[in-house]
């Protein structure tokens, strides 16, 4: 993959009761201003984000991939530049944002260089697979008062807005996050590109744990480890409990031990001493339950657009977006704790947390 280098309405939902389908959470008219983007890292993530952006009228201008031909292709399609070397675009005056698409372990040096080149930034998930690589991120991200989105999907999706609306306050809460096996040889699983299944994509149900829950973790305990990848250095596989700072509850069940046929990859529930909520099948089926009758909403994986939608209306509108830099270091520092307290067998303090 070579370089893989803010208010918003919540779903409506129909009176009656059953099954139906649900709206975008995001109708707005796309902004008049045009920012000039360039995508680092042209895999599958970066070329989605791209259409995306054009399918937004805010084609990206510049493309970047250590395939150079990769980069080429889409340069040509979208009528842009294209290279071999991330820091062109990065000290481009030209380029008002950069997309960070790349291996893991490049998202510290690319974003610390972007910001302080004045970049606005897209980060995706996770922030980085380090503790010292995030406070470097934050570090350089508030040094120089540029804004960093990090890319956590599943927080936009309408159906996880319509969640967050019907449960409002849970006391307890769960999020299965099951793939399938990942090859031994893929760059995700790599100790030092992508750091496994745990870091790479517990992220993505810490913060949406974090999001539901409305409060910060507090403490973490964990078991687990490297169930069924035994010649890689990595934890492929968690189970942790997380207390937090409004009293909440939850749990955590993370690996690549093959996907659950009616949940699918993931599987969030809340549930707040009247009400329960269970999102599922990839965040495009919601249930709601009252203790007397179930509600069931249809979605689509509209996570990638809305959280497109959000990066540019960040953008022309001068805000913060919605998922920050502060969440994206918050989620891999929950994670990384939760490792050392598998490892350890002891609960871990979360009092650090940024």
């Amino acid at each position: 993959m070579g370089w893989h280098p803010g208010a918003k309405t919540p779903a409506k939902r129909n009176k009656s009761y059953g099954s139906h389908k649900v709206r975008n959470f995001v109708e707005m008219t796309d902004h008049p201003i045009t920012p000039s983007i360039a995508i680092l890292g042209c895999g599958l993530i970066g070329e989605t984000h791209a259409r995306i952006l054009a399918q937004l009228g805010s084609p990206p201008t510049f493309f970047v991939d250590s395939d150079i031909q990769r980069a080429k292709r889409l340069a040509e399609e979208f009528s842009a530049r294209a290279s071999s070397d991330p820091i062109d675009p990065i000290r481009d005056n030209a380029i008002d944002a950069v997309y960070i698409c790349t291996y893991h372990d490049t998202h510290a040096p690319l974003a610390i260089e972007a910001a302080r080149q004045g970049k606005q930034i897209f980060l995706e998930k996770p922030m980085a697979i380090t503790a010292s690589d995030c406070h470097a991120i934050l570090d350089a991200v508030q040094r120089h008062r540029v804004r960093c989105m990090s890319g956590f999907k599943l927080h936009y999706y309408s159906l996880a807005q319509t969640a967050k609306q019907l449960i409002g306050q849970p006391l307890a809460l769960s999020a299965q996050v099951f793939d399938h096996r990942w090859p031994d040889k893929s760059w995700a699983n790599d100790p030092v590109r992508g750091g496994g299944n745990v870091l790479s994509q517990g992220c993505h149900a810490i913060e949406l744990l974090c999001y539901l829950a409305g409060s910060r973790p507090i403490r973490i305990y964990a078991e687990g480890g490297n169930l069924h990848h035994s010649t890689l250095d990595l934890v492929d596989s968690m189970a942790a409990t997380l207390a937090f700072e409004n009293g909440a509850i939850a749990t955590l069940l993370i690996g690549d031990l093959g996907e659950t046929p009616r949940n699918g990859k993931f599987s969030f529930q809340a549930m707040n001493g009247s009400k329960s909520v269970h999102l599922y099948d990839r965040l495009t089926r919601l249930s709601y339950f009252n203790s007397e009758f179930e509600e069931v909403f249809s979605g689509d994986e509209d996570g990638f657009l809305n959280e497109n939608r959000e990066f540019l209306a960040a953008l022309t509108e001068g805000r913060q977006p919605e998922t920050t830099e502060i969440d994206g270091a918050r989620a891999t520092m929950i994670l990384l704790a939760g490792i050392e307290s598998l490892r350890t067998q002891e609960p871990q303090s979360l009092g650090g947390l940024p």
